[in-house]
């Protein structure tokens, strides 16, 4: 048997073996996404009396069991779950994320465990976050437990993740195409075709589970409609650019309430507590705003609420979603998006109506609903294909598609335009990690300077002369050097360049001159531990060859010398595939 052949039939087995691993992580992330499903109903049933219409039951209630019940929810996350498991505030797609570009994919299950739980009591007591982000969060971590299981590279595990966050949003909305595409164009960083199988695989799977335990209905009760004119086309156009300024508003106000939080010195414990104060008081005015919203959504694509009635939910919403979110509940911002949506399309379909001419046909404003929710998800994520699949997975009418499509892509560019960046990101750059989207960036990243660093480098002493310095340069084939003191620490680094300016007075100031007088002391140096990518940013912009390598724990002490020529070599070998000599 020839070795091709042999190769093709462990080719054509790995791939077995990640349709299987596919299968089993759909199947227990839609099984998650069903459990969670029903603890969530049990969870706010037993809180407000109903599990559904939380505008109803919260205005059974008195006044103080409306403020009290998300404070309650908000003291016991600050005060007994938060101090726990710090992370699990917030929503999980920037974790599942974070995981993917600095941990390689790994998630720990401590805290999906406790994220669940987080969620669960933050939804219950009525904050106004979605479920959609820590289904996102467990369904990956089932992927790295699958992973993990079977000892696979990084790159696949990064794909198991996303296989698994797939089969959460394709059970959590009965749309497999929206799982698929939320992995591809928001979770994977560095997206290939070949890895689309298992994440199909994956979202199909959980979606049978979804639909043997809930039933193949849509999440929100659609209508049939249909674009009646084009010239509607640039009013929907215009719902897209409004949805895309209503997106940069909520991003920025959440990250403004965050930092409002820090300078007013609240500690992290008690912010949870104060947004429930304020989310109860909203709710008092404007009850709407409590959960997840789905109530309240179906109003809106069933055109069962007023102009002035939805503009005092809108404005309500607004103030909810981002005081909940800075206040560190733990929830998604999907469905907020959703419903902020549902309710300027609503409006913008209602006002078409009133400005037409009595007995005018024009477009149903459930179709201006459905577009607004695309478009706040579009504006607020910068994922239009998932937007867009998403509601059209609601009806599968392709009438809808133009108007879903100018929609979304106005929003998009608007915030891109704006802004800059999605909410997933903004939250990730406020913590600290740097996304950058690209197969070559990846994999810089995964490479550890360790690996490519050269232990074997010339150094000289502080005190040696001039002269000595330009002999050793003259026989060395690489004339850099580490400069150390009687300690054997780094005081600096010497190279042509510095000679340069003493060599036309080499005569005079042969003995004169010392190494620590003439060296570079403003040394940039880098670490074992960090990554290539680091390396290039370090190297960019700056006239040098070499970076020393120092311990973690002693930034004097010189573990090595990394070159710009073997950091070229690195990305020749792992990024463009081919060997430099």
């Amino acid at each position: 048997m020839s070795g091709e052949v042999i190769t093709q039939r462990i080719v054509r087995g790995r791939l077995i073996i990640q349709l299987l691993a596919a299968v089993v992580i759909g199947l227990v992330s839609g099984l998650l996404a069903v459990a969670f499903r029903f603890l969530l109903l049990e969870g706010t049933a037993t809180v407000w009396g109903s599990p559904y219409n939380l505008v109803a039951a919260a205005q059974d209630l008195p006044w103080y069991a409306v403020v009290g019940i998300p404070v309650a929810g908000g003291l016991f996350l600050g005060l007994i779950l938060y101090p726990r498991a710090p992370n699990t505030s917030g929503a999980g797609v920037p974790d599942v994320i974070e995981a993917m570009v600095e941990r390689g994919g790994e998630i720990h299950h401590r805290t999906t465990f406790y994220k669940m739980l987080a969620t669960l009591i933050s939804l219950s007591c009525g904050a106004s976050v979605g479920r959609e982000g820590p289904m996102v969060h467990i369904g990956a971590s089932i992927g790295s437990a699958v992973a993990r299981v079977l000892r696979v590279a990084q790159e696949w595990r990064i794909v198991f993740l996303a296989c698994g966050a797939a089969g959460a949003i394709a059970a959590t909305f009965n749309a497999p195409m929206a799982g698929m595409l939320f992995a591809a164009e928001i979770i994977l960083i560095d997206f290939q075709v070949g890895y689309l199988s298992q994440i199909a695989v994956s979202a199909v799977t959980a979606t049978v589970v979804s639909h043997q335990f809930l039933g193949d209905l849509p999440t929100f009760d659609v209508p049939s409609v249909s674009l009646v004119h084009y010239w509607e086309i640039p009013v929907f156009i215009l719902l897209g650019i409004i949805a895309g300024l209503l997106s940069i508003l909520v991003i920025k106000l959440i990250s403004r309430v965050e930092d409002s939080f820090t300078a007013a010195a609240i500690p992290l414990q008690l912010r949870p507590a104060v947004g429930g104060v304020i989310l109860g008081a909203v709710a008092l005015w404007c009850p709407h705003v409590l959960g997840v919203g789905y109530f309240t959504m179906n109003q809106a694509l069933g055109t069962e609420l007023i102009p002035a009635l939805i503009v005092t939910i809108l404005i309500a919403k607004v103030i909810a979603t981002v005081c909940c979110v800075g206040a560190g509940f733990s929830g998604g911002v999907i469905a907020p998006s959703l419903f902020m949506g549902a309710l300027i399309g609503s409006l913008c379909g209602i006002s078409v109506q009133m400005l037409m001419p009595a007995g005018a046909e024009v477009t149903s404003a459930s179709l201006y609903a459905m577009v607004g929710m695309a478009a706040m998800f579009s504006g607020t994520t910068l994922a239009p294909i998932t937007a867009m699949f998403t509601i059209f997975e609601l009806t599968y009418n392709f009438e809808i598609i133009l108007p879903l499509m100018v929609g979304c892509i106005a929003s998009l560019t608007v915030v891109q335009a704006g802004y800059g960046i999605s909410i997933y990101e903004t939250r990730l750059v406020r913590k600290g990690v740097r996304i950058v989207r690209g197969r070559d960036v990846n994999l810089l990243r995964s490479l550890k300077v360790y690996d490519y660093m050269e232990t074997n480098f010339e150094s000289i002493s502080q005190s040696l002369p001039l002269g000595q310095v330009a002999n050793m340069a003259q026989e060395s084939q690489y004339p850099h050097f580490v400069v150390h003191d009687k300690d054997n620490l780094m005081v600096g680094i010497l190279s042509m360049h510095d000679l340069k300016a003493c060599l036309g007075e080499m005569g005079e100031l042969a003995y004169l001159v010392l190494a620590s007088e003439i060296m570079t002391r403003d040394v940039i140096t880098i670490t074992p531990d960090d990554n290539l990518e680091k390396a290039f940013e370090l190297f960019k912009g700056r006239n040098i060859s070499t970076i020393p390598v120092v311990s973690v724990y002693s930034p004097r002490k010189v573990m090595g010398v990394l070159k710009k020529s073997e950091l070229i070599r690195a990305y020749s070998r792992n990024v463009l595939k081919f060997d430099v000599k």
